[in-house]
């Protein structure tokens, strides 16, 4: 049997903690890039995207809140979801939507506790 000493996992955990926090925000930023440089793009208007902006933003925020147990598991499908939706609707007032979905997220499991 092979033992690893304690100082050498916390070591790895702190990193693996750091790099996996980071996958956040470059997540954000990346759909910030996306619907900037698509800020001219036609298509993406109306309710039907503000709502699929707004099942982003509830992906995203359950995705950020369970984080090392099944939030990595659908970090793949979030960051599919939220570069999706970024590329087909890049305007400002339905991705609007991507706030009030993580605030409703919020308000939730706020309300369930």
């Amino acid at each position: 049997m092979v033992t690893v000493p304690a100082s050498r996992v916390r070591t790895w955990y702190r990193e693996y903690t750091r790099c996996v926090i980071l996958l956040y925000p470059a997540l954000l930023i990346g759909a910030v890039v996306v619907v900037v440089r698509r800020r001219e793009y036609a298509g993406g208007r109306g309710w039907l995207w503000f709502a699929a902006w707004l099942a982003a933003g509830v992906l995203f925020a359950f995705s950020l809140a369970t984080g090392f147990s099944i939030g990595l598991l659908i970090l793949p499908l979030v960051a599919a979801a939220l570069l999706a939706v970024a590329w087909l609707s890049p305007h400002l007032r339905e991705a609007s939507g991507l706030v009030v979905g993580a605030a409703a997220f919020v308000v939730a499991v706020a309300v369930l506790l």
